[in-house]
C-alpha cells in the first residue's frame, strides 16, 4: 500500500499483560508458594515478559503515549529483564551470592518513579491511580526490606501487594482489550480523577 502511513494499535494490552506475566510467578516465589526449584522458569518469565514490555513500550513513544510509554520501558527493563539477568550470572557463576541490598536499592529508585506516576495516572482512571498506589507500596516494602531497614515481615506484606497489583492490572488489561474492540467500555476502568490539559499527551482508557 504506498502511499500509506503506517499505523500502530494500541499495544498497552500486550505490555501490560507481559508485566503481569512477569510480576505474579515471583511475587509468588517470593511469598513461598512456588518452590525454589522453580526459579529457573521464573527467570523465562522475567525475561520474555520483560521483552514484551520493552517492544510495547517503544511501540507506545512512537504513538506519543508518554504516559504509558514510559513505565513499559522501566518495568520491563529494571523490574524483569535485569533480575532476569541477574539470576542467570548466579546461575553461571555457580556459588556467587549477590547481596539483596543491590536489587533493593534498584527496587527503592523504581519506587520514587512511581510516585510521579500514579499521580499522572489519575488523569486516565481511578482505577489505574488505585492500583498504582497498591504497587508503590509494594516497591517501598520489598526495597526496604533488602537493604535492610525493615524485617521479613513488611517484605511479604510488600509482595502480596505487588501481586494484588498485578492481578488488577490483568483486569486491566481485559479492559482495554474489550472496551477498545467493543468500540464501548465493557468493562469500566473508572472515570479520571484530574482534567487534562488540553496538549497533555494522557488519553482516557478505550
Amino acid at each position: 500500500m504506498q502511499g500509506r502511513e503506517m499505523t500502530w494499535a494500541n499495544p498497552a494490552t500486550a505490555g501490560i499483560v507481559g508485566l503481569c506475566c512477569s510480576v505474579i510467578p515471583l511475587a509468588a516465589l517470593n511469598l513461598g508458594w512456588i518452590a525454589p526449584e522453580g526459579a529457573p522458569l521464573i527467570i523465562a518469565w522475567l525475561l520474555f515478559g520483560g521483552l514484551v514490555q520493552v517492544i510495547c513500550g517503544l511501540i507506545e513513544f512512537k504513538r506519543g503515549g508518554l504516559l504509558f510509554a514510559t513505565p513499559l520501558l522501566v518495568f520491563g527493563l529494571m523490574l524483569c529483564i535485569t533480575p532476569a539477568v541477574g539470576e542467570l550470572i548466579k546461575i553461571w557463576i555457580g556459588n556467587f551470592t549477590v547481596p539483596a541490598t543491590v536489587s533493593g536499592v534498584g527496587f527503592l529508585v523504581v519506587a520514587v518513579y512511581v510516585i510521579a506516576l500514579f499521580i499522572a495516572s489519575g488523569l486516565v482512571s481511578k482505577l489505574f491511580f488505585v492500583l498504582l498506589i497498591i504497587l508503590d507500596c509494594g516497591l517501598w516494602l520489598v526495597g526496604l526490606a533488602d537493604v535492610g531497614v525493615i524485617g521479613r515481615g513488611p517484605q511479604v506484606v510488600g509482595w502480596l501487594l505487588l501481586l494484588f497489583f498485578a492481578i488488577g492490572m490483568l483486569y486491566a488489561s481485559c479492559a482495554l482489550f474489550l472496551n477498545e474492540m467493543f468500540g464501548k467500555p465493557l468493562l469500566p476502568l473508572g472515570e479520571p480523577l484530574f482534567k487534562p490539559a488540553s496538549n497533555n499527551q494522557a488519553a482516557p482508557p478505550a
